[in-house]
């Protein structure tokens, strides 16, 4: 939560120091946090596989994660709004004792081209829609720490498609600056990846390959700026 935190202060400062501005351009800027909901099962099955051998629930299901990111744009229209975007999902699970670790870290780094509509009125509060498609990359990693055998770290690489589809909600402030929400559904998945250019089997078949699933419901809420 401290990364979604720090996004609502800064964004609540830019707004304070954005008085006076009395001109709106086309282009804008934006920047969000939020929070998402996934399930990547093949990690799941991973992580109820070291607790079974482990005898004990050391390590959680990840199914939650934080996402922070900017994007820029251009109003085609009073309605549309086409843009490139840049955002870090994360989402892990892990303990440690007495010098031990282990980690299953799952961040992605999401690149999207969205539109989006939200239709004229006359009053300061608009609803509409969004969508975008894009590319997820794994930023992934499993570690381990042992005091008798060092580290380990095991990084994944993998990119995968995704699109979206969401309702948006804006609240203008001034000219220039808005506040907006958005709640959407993301698919997002990653069908291969690799350690060291191996591609990477699921133990549970070894027919098929490990996938990281981070498709789900996500909320966004940010700040939005045309200079």
């Amino acid at each position: 939560m401290k990364l979604l935190t720090v996004a609502f202060l800064f964004s609540s400062m830019v707004l304070a120091s954005a008085s006076g501005v009395a001109w709106a351009g086309p282009f804008f800027l934006k920047a969000h946090g939020g929070f998402s909901l996934f399930n990547p099962d093949d990690v799941n099955d991973a992580l109820d596989r070291f607790n079974e051998a482990a005898g004990g629930p050391f390590l959680d299901h990840i199914g939650t994660g934080l996402d922070v990111g900017l994007s820029a744009g251009y109003s085609l229209n009073d309605e549309l709004g086409l843009g490139l975007g840049y955002s870090r999902l994360s989402g892990s699970s892990g303990f440690s004792w007495d010098g031990y670790l282990f980690e299953y870290d799952l961040p992605a780094d999401l690149y999207e081209m969205f539109l989006d509509y939200l239709p004229a009125n006359d009053r300061k509060f608009r609803v509409g829609a969004g969508t975008s498609l894009g590319m997820i990359r794994s930023a992934a990693a499993l570690r381990a720490e042992d005091p008798a055998e060092g580290n380990l770290e095991i990084p994944f690489s993998g990119v995968g498609f995704l699109f979206t589809g969401s309702l948006l909600v804006d609240a203008a402030l001034s000219p220039a600056w808005s506040l907006y929400g958005q709640a959407g559904f993301r698919h997002a998945i990653i069908n291969e990846l690799k350690v060291d250019g191996e591609v990477v089997f699921n133990p549970d078949s070894l027919d098929d390959k490990l996938r990281f699933n981070y498709s789900g419901l996500f909320l966004r809420v940010g700040v939005q700026f045309r200079p």
